[in-house]
């Protein structure tokens, strides 16, 4: 079969795969990411809670997160749809929950851990298998447009969830969040095919395993593992603390806005690039370009690089961030894909799994890294620099898979 004659019949075969990924992961725990702070003004409200109070939900976030590797298994033992559902159902309950709390803080860090556990089983350790077995040649690529449509709902989903809130209130947005996860994960698996899965059904990875308990037996696994957690320290501290970053360095409210337009546009860019590239050339270099190319976006975001340029200087600061959202989009096709050529499908929801829980870990220990630092100096520098050091070991973490371009399967 010649690659004229391949090409569309891949896409033709699965793109309902593709619609399948891209509906479910944009209604699911990833959606809520986009969500959180629309909720903080309601609580501090109606329960009198400070930012620190409800910042304190972190380390029960972190908790859900880590567990993400247990519903991944769950996922090759027993299918992504059984896993999705029960889980889509939990996320619901949850939200409901939520609408119903008390005002009792012990209660709402309870409820942040249940969705988070639950959440997981709705976002990239479940639906990421159904478009990565349907594509071979351009896996890449796939991914990376399933993922954009997250981008789609973030962009419409605050507006029409802040207005729920102002005419219902937030107990209600609860409820529409609840309800939205349930269409969304029943219509992407309406849209998903059953049986036969034509592309990507082994034969392709450099050492197929059975387990992720035989994965993690192998050092390149945690090298995915390991840079996973590595490059989510800098662009975890990044993205929690943006805002203050751009602030402190003299931009009015509206040029931090703009700022952080271009850092979501970026995330998109970095996404589709990245899935290109990982179907023509070697993923191993260009997980190793996309993860190694923030670093210098952490230096031009430090005040020496401000100084250096005589002042704040608005093209630095953008070329930092945009360069950052560029990484973080790339991360999440990446991952998904290396698992897949290096170690097949057989342990693939355990495996991306343990990438997330890394990603959560590391988003964690950035959030504290730069948070501490900036309270202990007054700056963000150290943060950034250590950060930059983070991208560059992460990315040699990648390079040092190996991984060659290679032929899809026929």
């Amino acid at each position: 079969m010649d690659h004229a004659t391949e090409k569309p019949s891949e896409w033709r075969q699965g793109w309902r795969s593709l619609a399948a990924t891209g509906v479910g992961l944009a209604t699911g725990l990833s959606l809520y990411a986009y969500l959180t702070s629309l909720f903080l003004g309601p609580y501090q409200e109606a329960f009198g809670w400070t930012r620190g109070e409800v910042a304190g939900a972190a380390p029960f976030t972190l908790a859900g997160g880590l567990l993400t590797p247990v519903l991944g298994r769950l996922a090759d033992r027993y299918g992504v749809r059984p896993v999705i559902l029960v889980c889509t159902v939990g996320f619901a309950a949850v939200c409901l929950g939520m609408a119903a709390q008390s005002g009792a803080l012990a209660q709402y860090y309870a409820l942040v851990f249940l969705l988070v556990a639950f959440g997981m089983g709705t976002a990239s350790v479940t639906w990421t298998r159904i478009v990565s077995v349907a594509f071979a040649r351009h896996r890449g690529l796939a991914l990376s447009l399933a993922l954009s449509f997250i981008a789609v709902t973030a962009a419409v989903a605050p507006a029409a969830l802040q207005g729920v809130i102002d005419a219902f209130g937030w107990r209600a947005a609860w409820v529409c969040l609840g309800g939205l996860s349930v269409l969304g994960a029943a219509a992407g698996l309406l849209i998903a095919p059953r049986g036969h899965e034509p592309f990507g059904q082994g034969g392709e990875a450099t050492t197929e395993v059975s387990s992720l308990t035989q994965a993690a037996r192998l050092p390149g696994f945690w090298l995915a593992v390991i840079g996973m957690y590595l490059i989510n320290i800098p662009s975890g501290g990044i993205m929690n603390q943006m805002a203050a970053l751009i602030g402190d360095k003299g931009f009015t409210a509206q040029e931090a806005a703009r700022i952080m337009g271009a850092f979501a546009l970026s995330v998109i860019v970095g996404r589709l690039i990245a899935g290109l590239c990982l179907d023509r050339f070697s993923p191993s270099l260009v997980a190793f370009g996309a993860m190694a190319a923030p670093a210098a976006g952490c230096l031009l975001l430090t005040d020496f690089a401000g100084v250096a340029a005589g002042g704040s200087a608005v093209g630095l600061v953008i070329a930092g961030i945009v360069l950052a959202g560029m990484s973080q989009g790339a991360e999440g096709d990446i991952g998904p894909f290396v698992m897949a050529r290096r170690f097949g499908f057989a342990a693939f929801g355990g495996m991306v799994g343990a990438l997330g829980a890394a990603t959560a870990a590391g988003t964690a220990s950035g959030t504290m890294l730069f948070g501490g630092i900036v309270t202990r100096t007054g700056t963000y520098d150290g943060a950034l620099l250590i950060g930059a050091g983070c991208f560059v070991a992460g990315a040699l973490c990648y390079l040092a898979l190996g991984l060659k371009q290679e032929p899809a399967p026929a």
